[in-house]
């Protein structure tokens, strides 16, 4: 076995497993999604993406502390993705963690001020200044 080895997959390949794995979570499939999502992982143990797709099941099945623990997991692996921040800091906004998803969320601003990200995180952080302080 490759332990904390890639294994060298065609990117067209890895890209079509991402894709078929978004259709079975958006079809509400997640068992099918995690598993496919878990195939890239094992194909790209060093790289985000995996991790960053199974909380979004994670999410979609209400599974708000297995999603945060896959965020964080990316961030293990890639300190600098703005986009790991995002979606924890949308996950501590779903978890009424409002203080902590304000630091995720400018933490993934610092990283990228331009994008989908960055625009993801700004509405992100508009929605957490409406929401009431926890007391």
């Amino acid at each position: 076995m490759l332990r904390g080895k890639e294994v060298q997959a065609p990117v067209k390949d890895v890209m079509l497993m991402l894709e078929a794995g978004c259709v079975y979570r958006y079809a509400g499939r997640f068992r099918e999604a995690r598993d496919i999502f878990q195939g890239v992982r094992a194909l790209l143990p060093t790289r985000e993406v995996a991790d960053l797709a199974l909380a979004g099941v994670s999410v979609d099945e209400r599974k708000l502390d297995e999603a945060e623990a896959h965020c964080r997991r990316a961030l293990e692996l890639n300190s600098s993705s703005a986009a790991a921040y995002a979606q924890l800091g949308e996950i501590q906004l779903l978890q009424n963690q409002r203080t902590n998803a304000i630091r995720s969320l400018q933490r993934s601003m610092e990283i990228s001020q331009n994008g989908p990200t960055a625009n993801l995180a700004k509405s992100l952080l508009k929605l957490a200044s409406m929401m009431e302080p926890k007391p």
